[in-house]
C-alpha cells in the first residue's frame, strides 16, 4: 500500500479540525472522507470509520494503516487523545502538511529551470550522437573521425551505450535516495552529507523541524518522556535520527534529562542541544521546541534556495562544457586535421 500525499493528508485534517471544532461527531466526519478520493483513499477511511464504529480510538485506526499514514500523523494524534486535545492535533497536522505541499511547490518552481536544462542536455547528447553517428559513420568514406562516437562504435551502437550509461546513473542516483531514506547504508550517507555545505545543514534542519514540532506537541499534550523522544525521533523520517530511539528512550525513562541524552549520542548539533536544554531549565520546553521548528524550516527553505542557484549554475556550466567540446572537436577534425595533413604533405 502506497503512503498518502501530503496534499491528502493536508485537506483530511483540515475537515476534521473544522467539524471536531463544530462538535460533529468524529465517525460521522470520517464516513464522509470515504465518498470522495482516490480509490486507495476511499478503502482507508472505510476501515478507519469501521474500526470507529466498533468502538476503536482515532489513533489506533491509523495505527492499523501504518503503511498509508506517516509515522508522524500516527505520533501526533496519539499525542493529542492522549492530551485531550485532538483539535488542536488535527490543526497542526493540517497546517504541517499544506506548509509541506506549499514548500514543496516553491521547491520544484525554483529547480524547474535547472532540472529542464540537465534533461535537456541528456537528450541533446543522445540526439547528437545519433546525428554525427548517420552523418560520418565508421569514417571510411569521408576520412573524418566522428567525434561523438563511443568506443568506436556506430550511430546506434553509440547511442545504446549512451543510454544504458544514463539509465546506470538515473537507477543509482534513485537507489541511493530510497537506500538512505531507509536505511539500507546505515549512516554512512548522512555522515557523508553533514560535511557537505548546505546540503547537510538542510536535510539536518529539515529532520531537526519535525522532531522539534513533534517534541513540542507531545510535551504539550503531558506524554510520558520515552514516547516523546520516540515519536520525536520517528518523526524525523531518517533513519540517523530514527536508529538512535532505543538508547534515547533508555535514557530519558531512566531519570536523565532530554538534553544530556541527546547529548551523548553525538548525532544533534550544539546550538540544537543548547535550546533543548534552557527550554528544559525555563520549564517552557514546548514553547522553545516550537519557535525551533519555526526557525529550522525558514533555515532548510533559504538554504533550498540557494542550492536551486547552484543547481542551475551547474546545469548550465555542464551544458557549456559538452557544447563546448562537441565544438572544439568538430573544428578540429573538420578544419585543422585536413590543414594539417596539407601541411605535412604538400604534394598529395
Amino acid at each position: 500500500m502506497s503512503q498518502a500525499s501530503h496534499s491528502q493528508l493536508a485537506k483530511l485534517f483540515y475537515r476534521l479540525h473544522n467539524s471536531y471544532k463544530a462538535g460533529i461527531d468524529l465517525r460521522t466526519t470520517v464516513k464522509k472522507e470515504t465518498e470522495s478520493g482516490s480509490p486507495l483513499y476511499r478503502r482507508t477511511m472505510r476501515a478507519v470509520a469501521a474500526d470507529l464504529d466498533a468502538g476503536g480510538s482515532l489513533s489506533l485506526a491509523f495505527r492499523q494503516r501504518d503503511q498509508f499514514f506517516p509515522k508522524l500523523v500516527l505520533a501526533v494524534t496519539q499525542a493529542g487523545e492522549r492530551g485531550g486535545r485532538l483539535d488542536d492535533a488535527f490543526r497542526k497536522l493540517a497546517a504541517h502538511y499544506d506548509s509541506l505541499v506549499k514548500f514543496r511547490n516553491r521547491f520544484l518552481a525554483s529547480i524547474a529551470w535547472p532540472a529542464f536544462e540537465l534533461l535537456f542536455a541528456v537528450g541533446i547528447i543522445g540526439l547528437m550522437i545519433l546525428i554525427f553517428g548517420m552523418i560520418y559513420g565508421d569514417g571510411s568514406e569521408t576520412g573524418i573521425k566522428n567525434p561523438m562516437s563511443l568506443f568506436g562504435l556506430g550511430a546506434w551502437g553509440s547511442f545504446t551505450v549512451y543510454s544504458l550509461f544514463v539509465l546506470l546513473v538515473a537507477g543509482a542516483a534513485l537507489a541511493l535516495v530510497l537506500g538512505t531514506a531507509r536505511g539500507w547504508f546505515g549512516t554512512l550517507p548522512m555522515r557523508i552529507a553533514r560535511r557537505l555545505p548546505l546540503v547537510g545543514k538542510t536535510i539536518e534542519s529539515l529532520s531537526l523541524s519535525r522532531f522539534a514540532w513533534t517534541a513540542s506537541i507531545a510535551e504539550n499534550a503531558g506524554m510520558e518522556a520515552g514516547e516523546t523522544m520516540q515519536m520525536a525521533l520517528e518523526s524525523t523520517q531518517n533513519y540517523y535520527y530514527e536508529r538512535l530511539i532505543p538508547e534515547v528512550t533508555a535514557g530519558v525513562r531512566g531519570g536523565r534529562q532530554f538534553h544530556p541524552t541527546l547529548r551523548a549520542t553525538n548525532a544533534f548539533p550544539d546550538d540544537f542541544l543548547v535550546l533543548v536544554e534552557n527550554g528544559e531549565t525555563a520549564g517552557a520546553l514546548a514553547e522553545t521546541m516550537q519557535r525551533a521548528s519555526d526557525q529550522l524550516q525558514e533555515t532548510a527553505e533559504n538554504n533550498l534556495k540557494v542550492l536551486a542557484v547552484v543547481g542551475f549554475v551547474v546545469c548550465f556550466c555542464f551544458v557549456a562544457i559538452v557544447i563546448g567540446v562537441v565544438v572544439i572537436s568538430l573544428f578540429q577534425q573538420v578544419y585543422l586535421n585536413p590543414i594539417q595533413d596539407i601541411m605535412r604533405n604538400p604534394l598529395g
